[in-house]
């Protein structure tokens, strides 16, 4: 160290650069691990069925009434302002049927914002956007079969940009300001239905939105 000069703290940074400080949640459902606002957490703390999380992460039922898990607590209202940079990845275990990553959604006049996996006869691909009287949906070609597959994905008002498995960003920026408040934020399916496919949920990152050039590296 040069005369003089004080120690700077090393800041560790998230794969594809991505502040620390700007990370909301961080949920490993491999490892068991989970972090929500820099407190590490246990998993009753972020969904609302933890006895679903085993050695293969986060189980969605295949087809089932009480299938869908739900974020709770502060992961949940952070996923509600539908501001954020997320990026979850799943394993997909069959290509016959489309798998619901990501439901949010309100009762009212049926606003939604989503991440579908979509069935065999589709090629399977992946789409990703929000619906309320706008709507922009992006749809990434296929096929995304049976295996592991991750996804980096920004909501907010100005655009829905989207990366999948490392691929080139696809952004959608009309401005979208007539979403509803969401109500609920799950994976697997509605809450209020069943869920439509079975799959894990293997880890999940929530941070506040990022560039899109970061996009890739965050789904790579």
């Amino acid at each position: 160290m040069m005369p003089g000069v004080a120690a700077q703290p090393l800041r560790r940074q998230f794969a594809g650069g991505v502040d620390p400080a700007d990370i909301l949640a961080d949920l490993d459902f491999l490892a068991e691990t989970y972090a929500v606002h820099g407190a590490t957490a246990v998993a009753a703390d972020v969904i609302d069925k933890p006895a679903r999380v085993g050695g293969s992460g986060l189980e969605i039922l295949d087809n089932d009434v009480d299938g869908v898990v739900s974020a709770i607590g502060n992961f949940d209202s952070d996923w509600l302002t539908a501001n954020w940079t997320s990026f979850i990845e799943w394993q997909e275990v069959a290509d016959t049927a489309s798998t619901y990553v990501l439901w949010m959604a309100e009762t009212v006049d049926f606003h939604s914002v989503s991440i579908v996996r979509g069935s065999a006869f589709e090629s399977n691909p992946v789409h990703a956007g929000d619906s309320s009287t706008i709507t922009r949906h992006i749809d990434i070609t296929g096929p995304f079969t049976a295996g592991i597959h991750r996804i980096a994905m920004t909501r907010t008002n100005g655009k829905v940009s989207v990366s999948v498995d490392g691929g080139a960003v696809q952004t959608n920026t009309t401005p979208n300001t007539t979403l509803n408040a969401m109500m609920t934020a799950s994976f697997g399916g509605d809450p209020t239905d069943q869920s439509y496919n079975g799959c894990f949920i293997r880890k999940v990152k929530l941070m506040t939105p990022q560039a899109d050039a970061l996009l890739p590296a965050l789904s790579a």
